[in-house]
């Protein structure tokens, strides 16, 4: 039962890095024929610039305070790829998708044309998530992670594949969150943690808009704002006991998109929104068999 689990566990993450990067061979050339259509309003850019760098900022003192206080020395690699079985890689990929979708409407807000907000949403998205993976590697203890800068070119990639396949929208990339017992622990003794590094407590979800596979018919029996979501979380302890054990999730999703389509600042709430995955029913797999819960 354990070996079968293993194996699903490789063919799903082949699956999904071969289904990101094949589309996205195609992306580039693409954009390079499209004309540049952009009217940059100076204000929104200088606006959009400003809150750009002040989350920078945030980031850096954050990453300063909470992972690269110790010693520093020469760059280094570290391959990690069994680290908090997998989480640590989901994280990175949501996080590179979460800045480049954020780069890339930002930059249309600005003016800029598809093709320019595309090359530079994803040009800056992949720079915050690699400038971390630059600075662990020269910390002592953490060093540069092939895993980590694989998984944010796959979370850029998806976003790609999405502006080169239409049908992809209908799939999002999200994440839920609710504090572990050893975060809490650690936080009474003292320890510097943040929720970051809380894996035990992180769930990551590839959400789906089942409509657009339905028909028309079929499609007007299930609400327009209700999905279905697959996740990816652990079990145990990672820190602790080391005895964490991959759990996956099949559960029902909110399409906050469809709550608020077009534009306007409900619109821009509900997008944001829309990269969380609240609770809702489902079932967990376990290795010990399913589990139906009414939050997951």
């Amino acid at each position: 039962m354990k070996r079968r689990w293993k194996e699903m566990s490789r063919t799903i993450t082949g699956i999904i890095v071969l289904a990101l990067l094949a589309p996205c061979a195609r992306t580039v050339p693409m954009l390079a024929q499209e004309r540049d259509t952009s009217h940059v309003s100076p204000t929104r850019l200088a606006v959009f610039g400003g809150v750009a760098a002040g989350t920078l900022v945030g980031v850096h003192l954050h990453q300063q305070q909470a992972w690269w206080n110790g010693p520093k020395g020469s760059f280094w690699l570290y391959n990690d790829w069994k680290y908090a079985r997998g989480v640590d890689k989901l994280g990175h990929m949501y996080g590179a998708y979460v800045a480049t979708t954020l780069f890339h409407e930002g930059f249309q807000w600005c003016g800029l044309s598809r093709r320019s907000s595309l090359l530079l949403g994803v040009s800056a998205g992949l720079a915050l998530e690699l400038y971390v993976e630059i600075e662990d590697g020269f910390h002592e203890i953490y060093g540069f992670s092939p895993g980590d800068a694989m998984a944010d070119f796959l979370g850029a990639g998806f976003f790609l594949a999405q502006e080169t396949f239409p049908v992809l929208e209908n799939f999002r990339l999200k994440w839920s969150y609710w504090p572990s017992i050893d975060l809490r622990e650690g936080l009474r003794r003292g320890e510097n943690r943040t929720f970051l590094d809380d894996y035990e407590g992180q769930k990551h979800w590839l959400a789906v808009d089942p409509h657009f596979a339905l028909g028309e018919d079929l499609g007007r029996l299930i609400p327009s704002w209700l999905g279905i979501a697959v996740g990816y979380g652990v079990e145990g302890s990672i820190r602790e006991r080391g005895d964490a054990k991959g759990v996956f999730y099949v559960a029902l999703d909110y399409n906050f998109r469809r709550l608020a389509p077009g534009d306007g600042l409900l619109h821009t709430l509900f997008h944001a929104i829309d990269f969380i995955h609240l609770p809702a029913p489902g079932i967990s797999i376990h290795e010990s068999g399913v589990r139906f819960g009414l939050v997951y």
